[in-house]
């Protein structure tokens, strides 16, 4: 995809010290001036390591912070606009606004005919081409629930990583990778990278705008290793919940089998857990959504289990106001991911998530010992 920037403005407060960490912020609009929400921008150093990513809320606005002042490069990306880039000098100020303007991306056609080429097998000619490389063998994937990988999580408190991916391990030097792309990975055998193995692509975002904005964890994909000496290693994309990205993570692929979520029940009002935080780019709750909430198995949640989403109304008695239906897909010891099943409002950070129990679970919880 080409790269373009209809328009770029880039505003500047008065300098601080050299090397301190500073801010690049802004607005994304389109060609007629209209705010774009949801455009991921990435800023990568030189070597290309990204430095940290960020998504334009409802008013195109987005923040990057805690950036060093050094040398970097800006990613603007959106579907249906073409790709913009925008280089950030060293030495810049260290409160530095790039308003962006993004074009359409172009429309284009491709005819692709297929044909057996003619063989001249004259033994003068002399010549012998090498023949095409195979693709890699990839050892099949067990069937799995892709929400159980795909979802939001809450990171754990040492992060997991086994390598980086470093570029595509052939053609041109993209930054974003799909399906059956063959990437070189930073990391070989002896961080654990096996032939055969499969990993999941990470990597992490804020929750809000705020400086002390929590973190989550976004997975882009699964990969798996086809090749690998001692540091570096190669793997192909076996799926992707959406774009790989130049730098993500690899981390231990624990996905959870397919399962029918459990019969309803009767939700635990006076025991619920609170929604934390949504996917990156999608932090409020409609059908098919992945959440976060903060309760896992500490207290007794288990993937397939139903919940009730609610709110409590104003009042003495803060009845609750049911505004959706979910089910746990993935489960930490302190948090879990659920998937929204049905809602009757949009479900907003904060709002509550009532276990439901069969009434036979309710009673063996109950009982003294269990």
């Amino acid at each position: 995809m080409a790269a373009a920037v209809l328009i770029l403005f880039v505003l500047c407060s008065p300098a601080t010290a050299a090397g301190a960490a500073g801010r690049v912020h802004g607005v994304v609009s389109d060609g007629s001036g209209g705010v774009l929400p949801g455009v991921t921008i990435v800023a990568t150093a030189g070597d290309g390591r990204v430095l940290a990513t960020a998504v334009t809320d409802g008013t195109g606005s987005y923040l990057l912070d805690a950036l060093p002042e050094d040398a970097l490069t800006l990613t603007f990306e959106l579907e249906g606009f073409a790709l913009a880039v925008a280089a950030l000098e060293e030495g810049r100020d260290a409160d530095t606004q790039v308003a962006l303007r993004l074009t359409l991306a172009p429309r284009s056609e491709t005819v692709v005919v297929v044909g057996k080429a003619p063989v001249d097998s004259t033994p003068s000619q002399g010549l012998s081409l090498p023949p095409p490389p195979l693709p890699p063998v990839i050892v099949p994937v067990p069937d799995h629930d892709r929400d159980s990988i795909c979802g939001p999580a809450k990171p754990d408190a040492a992060p997991e990583s086994f390598g980086t991916i470093q570029s595509l391990r052939y053609g041109a030097r993209n930054e974003l990778y799909a399906k059956d792309d063959e990437l070189i990975i930073d990391g070989g055998t002896l961080n654990g990278l096996e032939v055969g193995r499969n990993f999941v692509v990470r990597r992490t975002y804020r929750v809000g705008w705020d400086r002390d904005a929590a973190k989550a964890e976004h997975t882009a994909g699964v990969l798996q290793i086809v090749a690998a000496d001692e540091r570096a290693s190669i793997a192909v994309v076996v799926y992707a919940c959406d774009e790989l990205m130049r730098g993500d993570l690899l981390a231990g692929f624990k996905p959870e089998p397919i399962r029918t979520p459990e019969p309803a029940g009767m939700p635990e009002y006076d025991n619920p857990a609170r929604i934390l935080f949504g996917d990156v780019g999608q932090m409020l709750g409609v059908p098919r959504r992945l959440m976060v909430i903060d309760r896992g198995s500490d207290h007794d949640l288990h993937v397939g289990q139903r919940l009730t989403i609610f709110r409590r109304k104003a009042g003495r008695d803060g009845a609750p106001s049911i505004v959706g239906d979910a089910v746990v897909v993935a489960l930490k010891i302190d948090s879990a991911t659920i998937r929204v099943e049905s809602a009757s409002d949009v479900i907003s950070l904060g709002d509550w998530a009532a276990p439901q129990r069969s009434a036979a679970t309710a009673v063996t919880s109950a009982s003294p010992g269990k």
